[in-house]
């Protein structure tokens, strides 16, 4: 655990307790345990990235591409804002708060809150003819920030600032990369104003996510100039791009991390800074690189496998 300050405000500790005895004792209590976790499960960031590289990879590149963007932004918003507040989670705080979920890091704001009130209100808003994403748009960040809450992860007033961070960029997302004549401007803004991080966080989760993004905005620019891979209609070849894609991200990761891991002790700045390259790496492979690979469903749907794409 992180050190970091101790400080709610006098009825987040009640309410949480209050929460997490719901059903004491009772069937009851077994089934909110479960539904909670898995609310929780919707704000992991695997999975906004696993819904991004289904779009990006399969279905429509532009809409995936404005998912992973206010992904991204959240992600080293959270990050940074995490390293500045240094507020340590509600089960650490109050012996009368269980852990109910692995979590580790500081807690103000919440991420998992923030990343659902971007993705899932993003991913309506590009699909604004499918009535369903509404009611997900609304409920799943909803359901998530109270779940963050009932496994001990986070204080109430965290879900709160992170639904307030997470609908910021969304909406910023929306708006500048449907306007602007080059997001490639935007992209490298937020890389600059990013930056900042570099000289006072100390977490893995704000290198990760940096990493991240100028992986996502160097792969993008490669791909969009040399690659140009083509979407496709088939959902089994969408959801084939992205389990390979998922596996690729794990593979790659780990075969960095076995090559640059070594390179700088563990904790130092060095090591940070190395984690960034990593991510950095995987991401620009993953975005730029691997749709290469996508030739081949053409080829296949043409019938003709000895056919260049």
């Amino acid at each position: 655990m992180s050190e970091g300050i101790i400080w709610y405000l006098p009825f987040e500790e009640s309410l949480i307790v209050w929460l997490q005895q719901l059903g004491s004792g009772t069937v009851l209590q077994t089934i909110l345990f479960y539904l909670n976790n898995f609310f929780s499960f919707l704000g992991e960031e695997m999975v906004c990235v696993a819904v991004m590289g289904f779009l990006f990879w399969g279905i429509d590149k532009e809409k995936g591409e404005r998912l992973g963007v206010a992904v991204l932004l959240v992600n080293v918003s959270i990050g940074l804002l995490k390293n500045i507040f240094s507020r340590v989670r509600p089960w650490w705080s109050s012996d009368r708060i269980q852990m109910l979920r692995e979590v580790d890091g500081y807690s103000f704001p919440s991420g998992h809150s923030a990343n659902c009130t971007a993705l899932y209100p993003a991913l309506a808003c590009e699909y604004r003819r499918k009535r369903a994403l509404v009611w997900i748009a609304v409920f799943v960040p909803l359901l998530c920030g109270v779940s963050r809450c009932y496994v001990g992860a986070h204080w109430p007033t965290d879900v709160l600032v992170g639904w307030g961070v997470g609908l910021a960029c969304f909406g910023v997302t929306e708006l500048v990369l449907h306007k602007t004549r080059n997001k490639y401007v935007f992209y490298l803004l937020l890389i600059v104003f990013s930056s900042v991080g570099l000289f006072y966080c100390t977490t893995n989760d704000y290198y990760s996510s940096y990493g991240m993004l100028i992986g996502f905005t160097a792969g993008r620019f490669f791909e969009e100039k040399l690659v140009r891979f083509e979407n496709t209609d088939n959902l089994w070849i969408a959801l084939l791009r992205t389990v390979v894609g998922g596996a690729l991200y794990f593979a790659l990761n780990a075969a960095f991390k076995l090559v640059l891991g070594p390179v700088f002790t563990e904790g130092t700045q060095g090591c940070l800074l190395m984690r960034t390259l990593r991510y950095a790496l995987v991401i620009f492979i993953l975005i730029g690189v691997y749709p290469l690979s996508f030739r081949l469903d053409k080829m296949l749907r043409r019938g003709k496998p000895g056919e260049q794409a």
